[in-house]
């Protein structure tokens, strides 16, 4: 039987453990403050014209004035090659819509990519010296508008679907947020 100085010292052992483990796993966890929260559901019905696919997706966006950082959660897909923010309407063909946004070509960093059992999650951020097309020049308050008016599509390529694999309206999921990112070496909002 354990007397109670060990069990405290094997306590304080695993807690120092744990946090080492935590420290190391992710070193670029950040807290959005002052960004709000947007999703995406992405299948092969939304891509103009519809892909049949088994492939599904679910994108998540936080985004300040001057930052986007993005989560996208991907089944059956392996290969991704594009992701591009498009400025089109839902239901309009995506070569109709002009590139606002290129995810997986940032400037500062490749895109972090991890395989799953399903599929890959794939993490990256870009800043508004990476918007394109009419939004060059321009802040993401201006991406932020362009949510609320129902006119961004998230369309994801692969090597199979080289015209595009899935879709989605990127629409708002909440108000102000404080969530946790992974996936980005900008600090400027690290808490």
């Amino acid at each position: 039987m354990l007397d109670k100085k060990n069990m405290i010292l094997i306590v304080i052992s695993i807690t120092v453990i744990s946090l080492v483990i935590v420290a190391a796993t992710d070193t670029s966890l950040i807290y959005a403050q002052n960004a709000t929260k947007y999703k995406s559901k992405l299948t092969g019905d939304n891509v103009v014209p519809p892909v049949n696919t088994t492939a599904v997706g679910k994108a998540t966006f936080f985004i300040d004035k001057d930052h986007l950082w993005w989560k996208l959660n991907l089944t059956g897909i392996t290969d991704a090659t594009k992701a591009h923010i498009h400025m089109a309407n839902k239901g309009v063909n995506a070569t109709n819509g002009t590139i606002v946004a290129n995810l997986l070509k940032s400037l500062d960093q490749k895109p972090k990519i991890a395989k799953t059992k399903q599929g890959v999650i794939i993490k990256g951020s870009i800043d508004a010296t990476e918007l394109l097309g009419p939004m060059k020049d321009k802040n993401f308050t201006d991406i932020q508008s362009a949510i609320n008016n129902g006119t961004l599509q998230l369309d994801l390529h692969t090597k199979k679907h080289l015209d595009g694999e899935l879709r989605g309206t990127i629409k708002l999921f909440g108000g102000n947020a404080t969530k946790q990112i992974s996936g980005s070496t900008n600090s400027t909002l690290s808490s």
